[in-house]
């Protein structure tokens, strides 16, 4: 008897079945990741904030001793932290206005002028 030889119906069935079992692979391991991803990103953001407030406690321990050097010459310690006060607010200015000015190459503006719709006209 000749061996018996599967049918084109089978085979596609046999390649759909192939492929449903891969793509839910593919689904279980985009899953996990994403997972990992996410308990990745909580991890930073809760690094991030613990760092940026150790930072803060640094910089308030910084400017303490500051005002103690500058109170220990002889100033008076309302000066001294007016001072420090002063010196603090123009550093956040000069910061917020190097953000405004770096914000404009935010803006795509080559793009948006490639794009411009006399850009896209054939001629």
């Amino acid at each position: 008897m000749p061996q018996t030889r599967l049918g084109i119906a089978d085979e596609l069935s046999s390649s759909f079945a192939s492929a449903r079992g891969l793509l839910s692979s593919l689904l279980d391991l985009f899953t996990l990741e994403a997972r990992r991803a996410g308990l990745t990103l909580a991890l930073m953001l809760g690094c991030g904030a613990l760092a940026a407030i150790l930072v803060a406690a640094a910089w308030f321990g910084l400017m303490a001793a500051v005002v103690l050097g500058v109170a220990s010459l002889g100033i008076s310690w309302e000066v001294a932290l007016a001072a420090t006060a002063l010196a603090n607010l123009g550093l956040a200015v000069a910061l917020s206005w190097l953000c405004y000015r770096v914000s404009r190459d935010l803006l795509f503006s080559g793009t948006r002028r490639q794009l411009r719709p006399t850009r896209l006209e054939l001629v």
